[in-house]
């Protein structure tokens, strides 16, 4: 995928700086922000997905809610606040989940399908047609130093 495939399928990162990864075929962004970079997560549905045992094979943003809450992702913020420490943003059309992006080291990062990771975004330059809106923001507590 060439950055103008990116510029038409996302047009709010259109003259935005941003950076591109290689392209990436082994995971998807559920397994990016949840720092898996061995599987393929979504609902059983067919060779080299992985998916929790004990948890629905749906696709509902309570489900992926929960799973992110095991990974110890238990503190919901406000969208427009700046996140104190890692966080998983959950995109969703109506209640099925379509997307993830993550907060480390001080920025917004996500993978595109199946292709690249884009670094230094803004959550609303990936919301649209492709993935909704972002449903809800999940960040681990901030740890006392």
């Amino acid at each position: 995928m060439a950055r103008s495939d990116v510029d038409r399928d996302f047009p709010a990162l259109v003259g935005v700086d941003c950076e591109l990864s290689p392209e990436d075929f082994n995971v998807n962004c559920l397994a990016y922000a949840l720092g898996d970079n061995e599987n393929w997560w979504e609902p059983p549905n067919g060779y080299g997905a992985y998916w929790p045992a004990g948890f629905p094979a749906d696709l509902t943003v309570q489900t992926v809610e929960s799973i992110i809450r095991l990974h110890g992702f238990t503190v919901e913020i406000d969208r427009d606040a700046a996140p104190e420490n890692d966080a998983i943003a959950i995109y969703a059309e109506g209640n099925e989940w379509t997307h993830f992006a993550k907060f480390s080291d001080g920025s917004w990062s996500s993978k595109l399908g199946d292709g690249h990771d884009v670094c230094g975004v803004k959550l609303e330059h990936l919301e649209g047609k492709l993935y909704g809106e972002v449903r809800k923001i999940l960040s681990r507590l901030k740890h006392p130093r």
